[in-house]
């Protein structure tokens, strides 16, 4: 437990250890029985003493009571008058009337009493130096302070648990939601709460739903327009095949120029359709052991093909053989996107350098160009659908802006990660992490 949770309970806990801990400092106002009954004793004893025999015999009785137990007491009568009393009740100047002077904060009792003809008295027993007070006073509950404390505290934490659980579950779920679960709610573990936490959750549950239903209608539009897409190209296709065999050799360029925009408009056409199905979940976490090494390097080798063409060089290093569950095709689909990347931007004379390694829990491919890099604020961003860097990376080097989205999607799909960074000396270094174990798989 932590953050606003603990300061919660905290902040409970505490109100309730310093209201105990306040009347633990404070002594009990009312003394125990058994000093009551001391007190009253011995102050019926002194009053028939002083009615049988005389006040001396009283104040000898007294006086014996106070060596024995360190406890004067004195005996007054109707007129507030000491009629006797042991040395130590002996009243200090500057009261009112003599009671005021033994009267004071020493005083543990005082009571009305009656001698053996029905005379009123007043018994007074003060506490002397020496006398044991905790023996006379009623004993402080500690025992019940700490049970107290303990109950207080499991309360406390109980509704410290109770206001921050669903903040936390709300936490989860956005963090859940901003890593791509559209499926993310936060609602079922709260129930039918009906304060403002709860509130709060069902209209973030309404927002993730509202989300999840734009995303998916998105998508949805995505897809819907490739494929409309596809007949008429398909048809222009056709149109350009006639159109090259009824026209001259004067019409060739400008038909190759159209060629050339159909292929491009066939490929954005199938990134988008496969981003739209990467989207929209249709791939599924893979369960099939594959080893990456062979994948990557089936990659790498069609990539080096083609680069050697522009006196580039596609170069892979396998540091450590990796197996791992994962589908073939998503990871060769995703290091293909970002390798072509790479190379359609590192210049000519120069190396798109692959490692595949591994760490104790994820299996690394790393690929690195020796290109212009991105400005920093733009590293996040490269992988959105569409986002082009200007103008180092451009749309005239052949880029659609799709490629390093799908691999993201597809990095997502097995469970792990994607970042790029801008490496030293120049470049742009991305790096994938996929994790090892199938537990660490999600959708």
């Amino acid at each position: 437990m932590r953050g606003l949770a603990l300061k919660i309970f905290l902040s409970f806990w505490l109100i309730f250890v310093v209201m105990i801990a306040s009347f633990a400092v404070v002594p009990p106002p009312e003394p125990s029985p058994r000093f009551v009954d001391h007190v009253q004793q011995n102050g019926l004893v002194a009053a028939a003493l002083l009615e049988q025999h005389s006040a001396e015999a009283c104040d000898d009785y007294l006086a014996a009571v106070e060596v024995q137990t360190h406890l004067s007491v004195a005996l007054f009568d109707a007129a507030r008058t000491p009629v006797c009393r042991s040395p130590g009740a002996d009243p200090e100047a500057g009261g009112d009337s003599e009671t005021d002077g033994i009267l004071d904060e020493n005083t543990v009792a005082h009571m009305d009493i009656a001698g053996p003809s029905g005379k009123p008295y007043t018994a007074v027993g003060v506490l002397q130096s020496g006398f044991d007070a905790a023996r006379m006073r009623a004993p402080f509950p500690y025992n019940l302070v700490a049970i107290a404390i303990l109950v207080s505290g499991i309360v406390c934490f109980a509704m410290a648990r109770y206001l921050a659980r669903p903040l936390r579950l709300v936490r989860d779920a956005s963090y859940r939601l901003a890593a791509g679960d559209l499926n993310a709610r936060a609602g079922p573990g709260v129930g039918t709460r009906n304060d403002e936490i709860g509130d709060l959750v069902r209209d973030f549950d309404a927002m993730a739903g509202r989300l999840e239903a734009l995303l998916h209608a998105q998508s949805q539009l995505l897809s819907d327009m490739s494929h409309e897409l596809r007949s008429p190209l398909a048809r222009l296709n056709v149109a350009l095949a006639l159109a090259r065999r009824k026209s001259g050799p004067e019409a060739e360029s400008d038909l190759d120029r159209v060629e050339t925009e159909a292929d491009r408009m066939n490929e954005l056409i199938g990134h988008i359709l496969a981003l739209a199905r990467a989207e929209s979940h249709e791939t599924q976490a893979p369960t099939q052991l594959v080893d990456l090494a062979d994948v990557v390097r089936g990659v790498t080798d069609d990539a080096h093909f083609e680069a050697s063409q522009q006196h580039k060089v596609v170069d892979l290093r396998v540091a450590t053989e990796v197996r791992l569950p994962a589908d073939a095709q998503l990871i060769a689909s995703a290091v293909d996107n970002i390798v072509r990347n790479g190379v359609r931007h590192t210049p000519p004379g120069s190396r798109v350098e692959v490692l595949v390694d591994r760490t104790e829990s994820h299996a690394v491919i790393r690929v690195r160009d020796h290109g212009p890099g991105v400005p920093a604020t733009e590293v996040e961003r490269i992988f959105s659908p569409f986002h082009r860097v200007e103008p180092g990376r451009n749309r005239d080097t052949g880029g659609v802006g799709l490629g390093l989205a799908i691999a993201r999607r597809a990095v997502a799909v097995h469970g792990g990660t994607i970042a790029a960074e801008n490496a030293n000396g120049g470049g742009l270094c991305v790096t994938v992490r996929l994790p090892l174990h199938r537990s660490a798989l999600h959708p």
